[in-house]
């Protein structure tokens, strides 16, 4: 039962954090050919990414929602499901920019 509980949580927020931490990793790539600074680029790249790691953590469809409604129609266990997949990505994104943030050495 927790190996499940843990499956749920964890792909979702992998997902998110390795969107957020590759994404302004290899954004920041661009500071080469703009001759700009790279923490620059990486501060803008990160405050636009977070949700669109959010959106990837949730699978970029509307099932997280749907389950909502289905588990607020008498399915509590699909409810629960949900809930984690949504809590897992809105952890793994914030995981994501507090490393980046902590690398780049940005205390915001």
């Amino acid at each position: 039962m927790i190996f499940k509980v843990i499956k749920v949580f964890s792909i979702p927020f992998f997902t998110s954090m390795g969107v957020v931490i590759g994404g302004t990793l290899i954004g920041a790539l661009s500071a080469v050919f703009t001759f700009d600074s790279p923490v620059k680029i990486i501060n803008m790249i990160l405050k636009d990414i977070r949700l669109w790691a959010i959106l990837v953590g949730l699978g970029g469809s509307f099932t997280a929602i749907r389950g909502f409604e289905v588990g607020l129609s008498g399915e509590f266990t699909q409810l629960a499901k949900q809930g984690l997949i949504i809590l897992g990505a809105f952890l793994g994104s914030h995981a994501g920019f507090i490393i980046i943030s902590f690398i780049v050495g940005d205390s915001k």
